[in-house]
């Protein structure tokens, strides 16, 4: 369940004992989305409310959780500090997927370890 997952993780983020690193949430989406749009939507007024940033990869069912991963990142999103990622199936892996991305570099440079 991604709203009860991300409550969680906003709970556990209010109780951490250092307070002086940023506030981000990463959720792997790879089912579909039993909430609705309202519901992610008030989730994500109270993630901007409390400072927490937010980032989704989405993978499996992409396109039936567009809309509402949509919405739960406008809700919560301040200053572009909050990213989705979608990856269709297809022959790349996750993890190349999301090393590219501006969820592991923000600065858009190509990741890559040796």
């Amino acid at each position: 369940d991604l709203l009860r997952g991300i409550q969680t993780a906003q709970l556990a983020l209010k109780h951490r004992q250092n307070k002086n690193q940023r506030q981000r949430v990463v959720a792997f989406v790879g089912s579909p989305i039993t909430a609705t749009e309202k519901e992610l939507e008030t989730l994500g007024k109270n993630l901007k409310k409390n400072n927490v940033s937010l980032d989704l990869i989405s993978f499996g069912e992409v396109e039936e959780n567009t809309a509402k991963l949509e919405k739960l990142l406008q809700a919560v999103n301040s200053n572009d500090s909050s990213h989705i990622l979608e990856v269709p199936v297809g022959p790349k892996l996750l993890s190349d997927v999301l090393l590219s991305s501006v969820i592991i570099n923000p600065d858009g440079e190509a990741g890559g370890g040796g």
